[in-house]
């Protein structure tokens, strides 16, 4: 067939095949970052799932930095920017597990650098975020909260 074609036809045919495996590179880069993103999902949903076990069960003692540090990672993975005291009380008293001074944790928390205060608030409510070594901190408290599964343990977080 290339010697019944002009050189202008070849060419024209060159693009031709170049565009096409250019588009099936790009569809196949599309399907792989979507798969990607699939499991990016599946990884966030089991890891609320996972604080969310851990903060209905009762029977974990949780110190209320833990409390704080498991309910900012969640309110984090569910895609809250900026987290703030008031509405992690009200999240953690949906638990029954509302410690009794947040701003005060948060406070802690942050000099050990666990979270950031982005600000103060009204009626001393701070905004904050939780930093790369407080979610390494939820990590770790996760693993240790799973193998402690039905003992009585001692706080995590000091």
């Amino acid at each position: 067939m290339s010697e019944k074609m002009s050189i202008e036809q070849m060419r024209l045919y060159q693009a031709y095949i170049t565009k096409t495996v250019e588009a099936k590179e790009a569809e196949e880069a599309f399907l792989a970052a979507a798969d990607q993103e699939g499991a990016s999902d599946s990884r966030t949903s089991e890891s609320l799932r996972e604080v969310r076990a851990v903060l209905s069960d009762l029977s974990f003692r949780l110190s209320g930095s833990e409390c704080v540090l498991l309910a900012s990672f969640n309110k984090q993975l569910e895609g809250e920017e900026t987290l703030d005291t008031k509405r992690l009380n009200i999240f953690l008293d949906s638990f029954e597990r509302k410690p009794s001074n947040t701003t005060k944790i948060v406070d802690i928390l942050s000099k050990k650098n666990l979270l950031k205060i982005e600000s103060d608030g009204l009626h001393s409510h701070k905004t904050f975020n939780l930093t790369r070594k407080g979610e390494d901190q939820v990590g770790d408290l996760l693993i240790q909260l799973k193998n402690a599964a039905g003992r009585d343990r001692l706080a995590i977080v000091e």
